[in-house]
C-alpha cells in the first residue's frame, strides 16, 4: 500500500468516512475500512484523528457548516421571527429530502449523542429556533414555557422531517406543498401559543394565507 499523507488528508479521511457511514452505517465505520477506502494506514489516520468517535464529530461539524451557509442563504430577505422561523422550517424540510441519507445518518448518530431533550435544543442542537420563539411569544412569557414550546417546536420539526425523508413515494411534485405544509402549521402552532390558544395539548393549523408573513417562496438551499 502506498502511504499518502499530504495536507489534504484530512479532508480525505472525512471525505472516506461519510461515504462509508452513508452506505453501510456507522458500525461499519472504522480505521480499518478507512484505510481500504483511502490508502491510509491507520497510524497515519491516527496522526489526524485520536478515535473513531472524533472522526464522526468531525463529519457531523463538517455538515453542520454545510446546513449552516445554506440555511443563511435561505434567511436571506426574511424579516420578523415567524417569516425566518417558517423560512428555516421549509430549509430544514427541503434539506433532508435531499439528502435522505443524511438525515438516516445524523439520526444514527444522534441516538448516541441524545440531540432532542431540553438541554440539546437551549444548547443550541436546533440554532436558533429557541430565540425565534422566544421572539414570538414575547418577553413577558414564563421562561419555563418559552423553553417547553421551543423543546416541542424542535421536535415537532424534526419528527416532519422523519415522516417526510421515510415516505420515499412522495411525488418530487408534491413534495414542496408538504413542506409549505409544515411550516405553516409550525408557526401557527408558535403564534397560537403566543395568543393563549394553545396550553398543552392543542394543535391548531396554520393559517395558509399568510404565505408573505410566513416566508414562503425564499430562496430554496
Amino acid at each position: 500500500m502506498q502511504e499518502t499523507d499530504g495536507p489534504d488528508t484530512r479532508t480525505r479521511i472525512l471525505d472516506a468516512a461519510e461515504e462509508i457511514a452513508r452506505e453501510q452505517g456507522l458500525d461499519s465505520l472504522s480505521m480499518r475500512a478507512l484505510a481500504e477506502r483511502i490508502g491510509l494506514s491507520a497510524p497515519a489516520a491516527y496522526r489526524h484523528f485520536r478515535s473513531k468517535s472524533e472522526i464522526v464529530r468531525a463529519m457531523i461539524d463538517r455538515g453542520r457548516d454545510r446546513f449552516a451557509r445554506g440555511l443563511a442563504a435561505a434567511r436571506r430577505g426574511t424579516e420578523g421571527p415567524e417569516e425566518i422561523l417558517a423560512a428555516s422550517a421549509r430549509y430544514y424540510l427541503r434539506f433532508w429530502l435531499r439528502d435522505r441519507a443524511g438525515f438516516r445518518l445524523a439520526s444514527e448518530w444522534g441516538r448516541q449523542e441524545p440531540s432532542l431533550t431540553g438541554r440539546a435544543v437551549e444548547a443550541g442542537s436546533f440554532g436558533d429556533v429557541p430565540a425565534l420563539v422566544a421572539a414570538i411569544l414575547g418577553e413577558t412569557r414564563d421562561p419555563g414555557e418559552t423553553a417547553r414550546v421551543s423543546r416541542w417546536v424542535a421536535s415537532t420539526l424534526y419528527g416532519m422531517a422523519l415522516s417526510l425523508v421515510q415516505d420515499e413515494g412522495i411525488p418530487r411534485a408534491r413534495e414542496m406543498e408538504l413542506v409549505d405544509s409544515a411550516a405553516d402549521y409550525l408557526v401557527g402552532a408558535v403564534r397560537a401559543a403566543a395568543s393563549g390558544r394553545l396550553s398543552g395539548g392543542g394543535s391548531p393549523a396554520g393559517n395558509r394565507g399568510t404565505a408573505r408573513r410566513n416566508g414562503r417562496g425564499r430562496s430554496d438551499p
